[in-house]
């Protein structure tokens, strides 16, 4: 979620607080109030941009609550020239008690988004005991949106509304979905709005409007509806302000593996995506082997050597270990010796130094000028190296089957690791089950079935980057031939080919002919709608980060 800059910006990000764009704020008001109101509450109130157009609304009773006493400061004043005389509390709302306080019958908002790095402390244990309250068990990986939901809900009277500003990942992550059940098991219905622009300046994550009708009833899912830009979204709050069951969008289940991505797809998209999920020999990712991590360095630039640059400085061959930097690496089917020749041809470092004796033995000399220089720099001082003994040692090398892109742009990568290099935590590995090779893995990666597949598992991200997490990957759909034929082997070549020459879709399409027609039995049409969908949601989260708040 996002608010828009500040003076005092960095202290806000700190405090989670980004703030809602003011039309978006009366937007989701307006819907609040769209029948009679007693009493409001913003539990994350800022500077009062929920809080003003409620007492404009002539609400007899306005609360606002915050941790921030400079914010508080902005919606004092804000308030203050409206005439209001709302309450305005400064405290962590955690520490507020819904038994100590009269229930309200609209709660409104845009609760702090703290990852769960620094969501830490009394807060947090404060956080997680409310959750269970209403019967969610959250982790110590939470952040901190999704609590914050569940304790505002139990805010809210019988029969009252809930409007928030939360991220979309409501669909995505292991808390997300709970938090998300717990809502309708407690609200009559609940829809989630969306935008292909980005609601915020400074989002990092996309972003969706919760609006929770009638607290006491239930419903069975939640109605997911996309808007192409904010004013879309705002024609639709106020279209649909008396609406107990809005027509527009696209009923989706609040059980496990509900799919965000998926549901943004068009009628015919999704038939054709089903049909292919239930093909002959379709699995999951998961099928094919372990997702493993790569190693964090903790100085790339120093760790990392050319063959030329090593051997000037007399570091023994044995100590270096061929690596993957990043997906800028993966250029065609299968990462290769070759490429990695032509990677430290233009000087891009791709050994990693991997001592093997001490300091007193065959290469020592050149040990103790390496570890010199590290110590020069502030290497032992840095992230990972401080912690581990001895700091020079990068601990978690793998070597995986087929390598695959960690945060993807517009074309997801993936590789056969025939070069058996290590690689960074910038790409995922894939160690696959005795019997499968990594070449045919890494083609059948690159079929319209699976670039959806990943697109629907993944989570957008600011930018319009396509971040993809092991424990999401892992469902993420695959067809493998059947044989090795040689029509199956021309086709990998050719794909091979086109990969290195930059015609990426070209390539997709090859994968498709060979595996979607050939294998499971696609038609033309239903190919073709599958790509469609895979652009329709690439071309989405792309469009994002060109997209502005107004």
């Amino acid at each position: 979620m996002a608010r828009s800059p500040a003076p005092h910006a960095t202290r806000q990000k700190s405090l989670g607080a980004f703030y809602t764009s003011e039309s978006l704020a009366d937007a989701v008001v307006r819907w609040g109030v769209r029948r009679p109101r007693r009493a409001v509450l913003d539990p994350s109130c800022g500077d009062g941009r929920f809080l003003a157009p409620a007492a404009r609304a002539g609400i007899g009773r306005v609360v606002g609550c915050d941790v921030d006493s400079e914010a508080l400061v902005q919606s004092r004043r804000r308030l203050a020239s409206q005439g209001s005389d709302a309450t305005l509390l400064q405290a962590d709302f955690f520490t507020l008690n819904p038994a100590d306080h009269q229930a309200f019958d609209l709660v409104v908002g845009n609760p702090p988004f703290i990852r769960y790095q620094r969501f830490t402390g009394e807060s947090r244990r404060r956080a997680l005991e409310s959750a269970l309250r209403v019967g969610v068990r959250l982790t110590g990986l939470t952040s901190s949106w999704a609590p914050f939901l569940l304790h505002a809900m139990q805010f809210v009277a019988p029969g009252g509304d809930l409007a928030m500003v939360v991220p979309a990942e409501i669909l995505q992550t292991q808390y997300g979905l709970p938090t998300l059940r717990a809502m309708t098991e407690q609200f009559e219905s609940v829809s989630l709005l969306v935008s292909e622009s980005n609601y915020f300046d400074e989002a990092l994550v996309e972003t969706a409007i919760l609006l929770a009708r009638s607290r006491g009833g239930h419903c069975e899912g939640v109605r997911l509806v996309s808007a192409r830009d904010l004013e879309g979204v705002l024609g639709h709050i106020e279209g649909n302000a008396g609406s107990a069951d809005p027509s527009a969008g696209v009923m989706i289940s609040a059980l496990p593996r509900a799919r965000f991505a998926e549901a943004l797809l068009l009628p015919a998209q999704r038939e054709a995506w089903s049909l292919a999920c239930s093909g002959t020999g379709v699995v999951e990712l998961s099928d094919l082997g372990t997702l493993t991590n790569g190693y964090v360095s903790g100085d790339n630039e120093f760790f990392h050597r050319t063959l030329a640059d090593a051997s000037r400085r007399g570091l023994p061959p044995t100590w270096l270990r061929p690596t993957v930097r990043s997906s800028k690496s993966l250029r065609g089917l299968a990462f290769k010796a070759s490429d990695l020749t032509a990677l430290e041809a233009s000087d891009i470092a791709h050994h990693l130094v991997v001592p093997q004796d001490d300091l007193f033995s065959r290469g020592g000399k050149a040990l103790k000028a390496w570890l010199h220089e590290g110590e020069a720099r502030g290497t032992p001082s840095r992230y990972k190296c401080r912690v581990r003994e001895p700091w020079w040692q990068v601990p978690g090398l793998v070597e995986a089957d087929v390598l695959v892109a960690y945060m993807n742009g517009a074309s997801p990568r993936a590789a056969f690791n025939e070069a058996r290099a290590v690689y960074t935590n910038s790409l995922h590995g894939l160690r696959l089950r005795k019997g499968l090779r990594g070449d045919v893995v890494a083609f059948a990666m690159h079929s319209s079935l699976t670039l959806l597949s990943l697109e629907i598992e993944g989570r957008s991200y600011g930018g319009g980057i396509l971040k993809l997490e092991p424990t999401e990957m892992r469902h993420a759909r695959i067809v493998l031939p059947t044989t090795m034929s040689a029509s199956v082997r021309k086709a990998m070549a050719e794909a091979d080919e086109l990969l290195r020459s930059g015609h990426y879709e070209l390539a997709v399409g090859v994968a498709d002919r060979t595996l979607l027609a050939g294998e499971i039995g696609l038609a033309v049409e239903q190919i073709e709608r599958l790509s469609e969908a895979r652009h329709l949601l690439r071309m989405r989260r792309m469009g994002r980060s060109k997209g502005k708040a107004r």
